[in-house]
């Protein structure tokens, strides 16, 4: 019986756990550094970032950036929705996020090479 109590609890345990993390990482505010998620611009939760979601989030970041008098380095060459949005299909699915996101990075890495020559 202790056996199968102590089982009982450690599976509540676990599931209690579970159950809390996705709602710590969706009440978690924006990064204030590094890439964004995916599930930071989907504030609807439909599996797609429209592109009130897109604008209403990154003028969100830059206001917390700017208020934390930290530099916007790069903002002129960020990506607007329509770049992102490689379908056209009027909103942005995780693939084109993604696909966006690497590109960028790839960018990145490109432009600091060629400022260390």
């Amino acid at each position: 019986m202790r056996k199968f109590t102590k089982k009982i609890g450690c599976s509540f345990l676990t599931a209690t756990v579970l159950s809390i993390i996705p709602v710590a990482l969706t009440a978690q505010e924006a990064p204030s550094k590094g890439p964004m998620s995916f599930s930071a611009f989907d504030k609807d939760k439909d599996g797609f970032i429209s592109e009130a979601e897109h604008n209403s989030v990154r003028e969100a970041r830059q206001e917390q950036r700017a208020s934390q008098n930290r530099a916007m380095r790069n903002v002129q060459n960020a990506p607007n929705f329509g770049e992102i949005d490689s379908d056209k299909d009027g909103k942005i699915s995780k693939m084109e996020f993604l696909e966006n996101q690497n590109k960028q990075m790839q960018e990145n890495r490109s432009n600091k090479g060629s400022k260390n020559r």
